[in-house]
């Protein structure tokens, strides 16, 4: 008889990532180059808000991760923000500030990502340094509460583009809401 891995066990496996960092958990609304708007970050991050007073709303929290995948990218063994990266962070901090105290701790992950290059110890503390980059820059900017931001450094764990492992598009940041 096989043993059945529960979430508890799969997420021990993971080395201690909840359950619902898994891709079939997880609902990403991809940005791309453009830099979103603080509305569709806001309807997408935060869909139990209602916009309209004149309806009843029954928000519900959503049950899954929700990440922005938005091109916070960085230049080669750098954990500095580029002028476009600002540029991308902006709606989401103008979003996440205007929630103030509604953000319980941790509700947003910053999770930050290397590319192939260097060894895993290297990229593991360049990824932590990026997460960190961009929560400071969100603390800063928008005056965001740090205790809702939580960081997490994957170094090249989780490449974007596995079949280019040393591709620009892997060195970034991904922004995840958790659900409940």
């Amino acid at each position: 008889m096989r043993p059945i891995l529960t979430s508890a066990v799969v997420a021990a496996l993971l080395g201690g990532l909840p359950a619902a960092t898994l891709a079939a958990e997880r609902e990403t609304r991809a940005f791309g180059q453009a830099a979103p708007s603080a509305r569709e970050i806001q309807e997408f991050l935060f869909p139990e808000e209602c916009g309209n007073a004149a309806y009843v709303c029954l928000g519900v929290r959503p049950s899954v991760e929700r990440s922005i995948g938005v091109d916070v990218k960085f230049h080669s063994d750098s954990a500095d923000l580029t002028p476009e990266a600002r540029s991308q962070l902006e709606g989401l901090g103008k979003v996440l500030a205007a929630r103030g105290k509604k953000l319980i701790p941790g509700e947003i992950v910053i999770e930050g990502h290397t590319d192939a290059r260097g060894t895993a110890e290297y990229n593991q503390n360049l990824s932590e340094r990026r997460a960190q980059s961009v929560a400071s820059y969100l603390v800063s900017t928008f005056g965001v509460d740090a205790t809702a931001l939580k960081t997490i450094g994957y170094g090249k764990s989780r490449l974007k583009e596995a079949d280019r492992p040393d591709s620009e598009a892997n060195r970034r940041v991904e922004l995840v809401r958790r659900p409940n």
